[in-house]
C-alpha cells in the first residue's frame, strides 16, 4: 500500500480487486476540496492502456460536478465530463499507460468529498 500527499491529508491509495477479474486496480478513497489548486487523486494506467471509472461520494453539492484527468508526465487532459447525479460516475476508455491526476470542478462554488478511480 502506498501513501500520497494531496493537500494537508495522506490517505490509502491502492487496492488490489480479487472480486472482479476485470478490475486490475482501485485507486481509493482520496478527500478532496474543489478550488484549492490540489489534484484530486491520482492513479496509475497500466502498459497496454485500461479504461478508467471515476467515482465521487459525499460530495457537499447539489448541482452536476464535472471530473478530468491529467497525465502527470506530459500534462495533457482529457476534456472534462459531467458526473451525474446521483450516481456521480464517469467512465475515461482507452486511457494511455502513465500516472493521473483527477480534477474535479463545481463551478464557482468550493465543495468537497471522497473520489476513487476503478482501473480496468
Amino acid at each position: 500500500m502506498s501513501a500520497f500527499l494531496f493537500g494537508n491529508t495522506s490517505y490509502a491509495s491502492e487496492v488490489t480487486a480479487i472480486d472482479d477479474p476485470t478490475l486490475l486496480k482501485t485507486f481509493r478513497p482520496y478527500k478532496f476540496k474543489t478550488k484549492d489548486g490540489q489534484w484530486d487523486g491520482q492513479l496509475v494506467v497500466p502498459s497496454g492502456g485500461a479504461d478508467v471509472k471515476v467515482t465521487v461520494r459525499k460530495l457537499n453539492f447539489t448541482g452536476d460536478p464535472m471530473v478530468r484527468l491529467c497525465n502527470a508526465a506530459s500534462g495533457n487532459c482529457t476534456g472534462f465530463g459531467p458526473l451525474r447525479q446521483p450516481s456521480l460516475t464517469r467512465t475515461f476508455t482507452n486511457m494511455l499507460p502513465g500516472t493521473y491526476y483527477g480534477d474535479v470542478v463545481t463551478g464557482t462554488v468550493t465543495s468537497s468529498g471522497t473520489i476513487s478511480f476503478n482501473v480496468r
